[in-house]
C-alpha cells in the first residue's frame, strides 16, 4: 500500500513539474511589436544595460520612407537587421547583403556574439500583410543567413513577425 501512495505521489508531482514547464511564452503583439525564431530560440528585442553608451539605445527600430523599410532589432545576444526597398504589400525576396548601410537592395543581417550572418539572393523573405506610409505596416519573415567568413556556418530565421 504505502509503495502504490509513493507512486501516486511521485506521478502527481511529475504532471506538475511536467505541466509548468510546457507553458508557452507570450509573443509580443500589437503596434511596435517584432519576434522571431533564430536557429528555434525566440527572439525578442530587449533593451541591455550595457548598451547605454552606445547609439543602439532603443531595442527596436523602425525606419520608413517612399523607398525603404528597415527594421534594427536587438537584444544581449542577438542583433537583427533587415532592409527592403520599394516595399509594398506582397512577397519580397532577400538579395546578398553587403553592408547593412547599402539601402539599394533587399537583405538581411544578424549578429551573434561579434559574428555576422547575411542573406544571399533568394535565401529569404519578407511578406508585407499591411502598409502604408500612415505606421499601418505588418509582415513576416524567414530566412536563411550565412556566416560572412564560412558559407557552412548558417543560421535559420523563422516564425518572424513585425508590427509598426
Amino acid at each position: 500500500m504505502i509503495k502504490v501512495l509513493i507512486s501516486l505521489v511521485y506521478l502527481s508531482l511529475l504532471l506538475v513539474f511536467s505541466a509548468s514547464a510546457c507553458k508557452k511564452q507570450k509573443l509580443p503583439s500589437g503596434d511596435h511589436s517584432f519576434y522571431c525564431y533564430i536557429d528555434g530560440e525566440l527572439f525578442v528585442p530587449k533593451g541591455d544595460p550595457n548598451f547605454t553608451t552606445s547609439p543602439y539605445v532603443e531595442p527596436l527600430t523602425f525606419y520608413v520612407n517612399q523607398e525603404n523599410f528597415r527594421i534594427r532589432a536587438f537584444n544581449s545576444k542577438y542583433h537583427v537587421m533587415i532592409n527592403i526597398v520599394n516595399w509594398g504589400v506582397g512577397t519580397h525576396y532577400l538579395s546578398q547583403s553587403e553592408d547593412y548601410y547599402n539601402h539599394s537592395t533587399n537583405h538581411a543581417r544578424v549578429g551573434v556574439n561579434q559574428t555576422w550572418y547575411v542573406s544571399k539572393p533568394n535565401s529569404g523573405k519578407v511578406t508585407f500583410t499591411e502598409a502604408s506610409l500612415d505606421g499601418n505596416i505588418k509582415g513576416t519573415f524567414e530566412f536563411t543567413l550565412y556566416n560572412e567568413n564560412d558559407d557552412s556556418d548558417v543560421i535559420h530565421v523563422t516564425g518572424g513577425h513585425f508590427d509598426d
